[in-house]
């Protein structure tokens, strides 16, 4: 009864009774459930390849999932709440599910049949572009490749999804071990009084008194921005950069195979290096020309950073300026040379008022309008909608925003359930997902930090690109879209939680209700350029060292590796970095997630996104007829067509680096 109970939970095609799929009952029957669903999709599979080429029709590859959906939402599980029941749920059936989609994707006879239905089927041009990239991917695989290399891939691709999956664990296990007592509040007591408060419950769940610090976000800027004790801040920062490079849970031999196994599989497939074979479905053409950019960009960036830098050791007197020195000494600066408290503007941002504005500039941007819904699941503190488009349902969303120890520590979109067609029962609606790791105020209303709007503001970016795609097919969305574009919504969308403008009209005071002072608005606009050297050095150095690593031969030893990594952010660094910088020990997104050799895509969408704005700017910003062309150019295409076409229809301009390197002051 059981089983049966959530193979109808799974047919729901509303949104999913979350609270019975991760109840205790559920997971102890999962794995039974995912094996038997394996099963049955195995023999639909097999099923379909017998199909005759005269019966071939573009619908026989549509199919809608119960496997992918189960699978998905105990992922999102595993990562939001992780636990050993959960852990070993996912880490004994992943082996089978890739081994099935290994199958998949090397069967020659399916390959045959997608190739017949685009030479031989009547279609339109969406389901022309759907079988083309399905094509292109079987042919990157070289499908033709004989049985011995085709057997290795696919035992490559098994034990990378298992390895993915330790390093994750590793990491998460070695940040729980952290956390810092304050005996005294002397060094703290300029931290929030929301941070402190946080602390305090903190250390009482853990019984003990005083001020508990952990490797949260909110734990670690807390720290790092208004801890007076440099030597506390050193620990911190030593500390968040050696996670997982240590003992037990030590990632760098994990990290070692997986760089080996990658380059494995792209001289099997006839590549130079991974960095080559990861380009092949994105705009940029070679790694040699990203690396360029991404050069020339840090040139610039290094001058205006090291001005920033000796402004400090001036202002401040200082023989030197230290990695964990920088926020406290920058925050002071502000607070002292711009009159720019954070403390006080943090007023500005409560969550609620936060949320409900950025679904007022959607809607007045795109007519989207989201209806908060009821439904008592696993967690109180998820927000459920229903998205609706010119009154009609398009979507459901969840945001699920705040901060537990058992969570990854950083922010993300999801999609549970892609938008697809299901024979008789008709279109089923998409569930997107944001989550985030705000630290929550269990007492008082919960304020949010700057950053924290602007991650609110930039993961629903990604979440209006995926509701508002015009495709009923959800092939042309998520994936399939070149992933140095895929973060040009996400991008512009942050610039209206920046903008004077927009935050004249939701940056309320949270118990007055005042706006934002006019004097705030000024210095915020002033700040804009400031740091901007800093921060594009750091964000160029992760770009940088994670080409290199899949565009170069792959080190022998963990020793030489750390070396390495050493080496080379130092040659980014102005500041050097010592010996115990372990940093690519939790570099997740390009080790346990989807961005090897991609990290550099956000910097080239930003390039894209500093363009786009311009044109928002230039017109006014919530001028209708842009934002029209926005969404039916760029926010409902997708990868209907490439990346460097829908930009073209919208900007009629061929993409260049001008706008954002003005932007950042270089």
């Amino acid at each position: 009864m059981l089983k049966q109970k959530i193979l109808q939970e799974l047919e729901n095609t509303k949104i999913p009774d979350l609270k019975f799929l991760f109840s205790d009952e559920v997971l102890d029957l999962a794995l039974d459930v995912l094996v038997e669903l394996l099963e049955e999709e195995k023999k639909d599979f097999l099923e379909l390849l017998k199909i005759d080429d005269e019966k071939i029709t573009f619908d026989i590859f549509l199919d809608f999932s119960r496997l992918d959906l189960f699978f998905s939402l105990l992922n999102h599980l595993q990562n939001v709440k992780s636990g050993e029941k959960i852990r070993n749920i996912i880490e004994e059936f992943e082996p089978k599910y890739v081994d099935f989609w290994n199958y998949i994707a090397y069967s020659k006879r399916y390959y045959e049949m997608l190739v017949y239905c685009r030479n031989n089927c009547e279609l339109d041009l969406e389901q022309k572009r759907i079988l083309d990239l399905s094509i292109k991917s079987y042919e990157v695989k070289w499908i033709n490749l004989e049985k011995e290399k085709q057997t290795e891939l696919k035992k490559i691709s098994k034990r990378l999804s298992e390895i993915s999956q330790k390093f994750w664990n590793n990491l998460l296990l070695s940040q729980k071990e952290f956390n810092y007592i304050f005996k005294t509040d002397e060094t703290i007591k300029d931290i929030p009084e929301n941070d402190l408060k946080e602390a305090k419950d903190k250390a009482i769940q853990k019984q003990e008194e005083w001020f508990l610090f952990d490797s949260s976000p909110s734990s670690y800027m807390a720290i790092m921005k208004y801890c007076t004790d440099s030597q506390v801040r050193k620990y911190f920062y030593t500390s968040k950069h050696q996670f997982a490079s240590s003992w037990k849970y030590d990632n760098r031999e994990i990290i070692l195979e997986i760089l080996k196994l990658r380059e494995k599989k792209a001289k099997i497939l006839w590549y130079k290096n991974y960095a080559e074979l990861s380009l092949v479905f994105k705009m940029a053409d070679t790694p040699e020309n990203i690396i360029s950019l991404i050069d020339e960009v840090t040139g610039k960036a290094k001058n205006k950073a090291n001005e920033e830098i000796d402004e400090l050791i001036k202002y401040f007197n200082l023989e030197k300026l230290d990695h964990w020195d920088m926020s406290y000494y920058s925050r002071i600066y502000k607070e002292k040379e711009f009159k720019f408290d954070e403390k006080e503007l943090k007023k500005y941002f409560e969550f609620d008022k936060v949320l409900s504005w950025l679904f007022e500039i959607v809607n007045k941007l795109y007519w989207v309008e989201m209806r908060e819904i009821v439904i008592d699941s696993y967690s109180p503190l998820l927000k459920f909608y229903e998205v609706y488009k010119d009154d009609k349902l398009i979507s459901y969303f969840i945001g699920d925003y705040f901060y537990n120890p058992d969570k990854r520590s950083w922010a993300w979109c999801d999609n549970f359930r892609p938008k697809m067609e299901n024979g008789e029962k008709g279109q089923i609606l998409p569930i997107i997902v944001n989550v985030c790791a705000f630290a929550k105020w269990e007492k008082w209303k919960t304020l949010l930090n700057f950053i924290d709007v602007e991650t609110i503001f930039h993961e629903f970016g990604h979440a209006i690109h995926e509701m508002l795609s015009i495709s009923k097919y959800s092939d042309l969305t998520w994936f399939n879209v070149e992933w140095d574009f895929v973060e040009l919504p996400s991008q512009l969308m942050e610039n209206w939680a920046t903008e004077k403008e927009s935050l004249k009209i939701f940056a309320k005071h949270n118990e007055t209700w005042d706006d934002i002072p006019e004097s705030m608005l000024l210095t915020m606009k002033k700040l804009e350029k400031y740091w901007t050297g800093n921060f594009t050095l750091r964000q160029n150095e992760f770009a940088s060292l994670d080409m290199h690593l899949h565009n170069k031969a792959v080190p022998d030893s963990i020793d030489e590796l750390d070396d390495y990594v050493l080496w080379f952010v130092n040659n980014y660094s102005i500041s050097p970095k010592e010996k115990d910088y372990k940093m690519y020990a939790s570099f997740s997104h390009i080790f346990d997630w989807w961005y090897g050799a991609w990290y550099y895509s956000y910097m080239r969408a930003e390039i894209i996104e500093a363009q786009v704005w311009g044109i928002f700017k230039e017109k006014w910003i919530f001028n209708k007829e842009i934002a029209n062309k926005f969404l039916d150019t760029i926010l409902s295409a997708w990868s209907i067509k490439k990346a460097s076409e829908l930009f073209y229809d919208f900007a009629w301009v061929s993409i260049s680096s001008k706008a954002f390197l003005e932007r950042k002051g270089f």
